[in-house]
């Protein structure tokens, strides 16, 4: 049942037929920008605070993963994040030891799965945050 909850949760809405396609469009790139901006404005504040921080992208499965790899593409948003605030990423499909989790409802590790995973992606962590 919970499966069947992702797919229309993450479908966007059709584009208003009131505003021209292109228009709307651009409005859109334009959205997506500002919150690029504002991730890099985010993460300059904490790093002058001191602080240390890391993307990270944790599995995700089956049909959510169809629909997000399709709608979010890596090079259209993890990529750019990384370069665009010099922040470490750790993506769990670069790392065979990460990778391979079944997510029972497609976003989330079993219990005795989440220990597993925590166990093999700490020594990532570290590394990243130079540890």
């Amino acid at each position: 049942m919970i499966q069947q909850i992702w797919i229309p949760l993450f479908t966007p809405p059709p584009p208003p037929t009131y505003i021209p396609k292109e228009e709307f469009a651009k409005k859109m790139r334009g959205a997506i920008e500002q919150r690029f901006h504002d991730v890099v404005a985010a993460v300059q504040k904490l790093r002058a605070r001191g602080g240390k921080l890391v993307f990270v992208r944790l599995p995700y499965t089956d049909g959510l993963k169809a629909l997000e790899d399709r709608g979010t593409p890596r090079a259209q948003t993890w990529d750019p994040l990384l370069k665009g605030t010099a922040a470490p990423g750790i993506y769990y499909e670069d790392f065979p030891e990460l990778s391979g989790f079944n997510c029972p409802e497609w976003s989330h590790l079993s219990a005795g799965n989440s220990v597993e995973f925590s166990k093999r992606f700490v020594p990532h962590l570290r590394k990243a945050l130079q540890m």
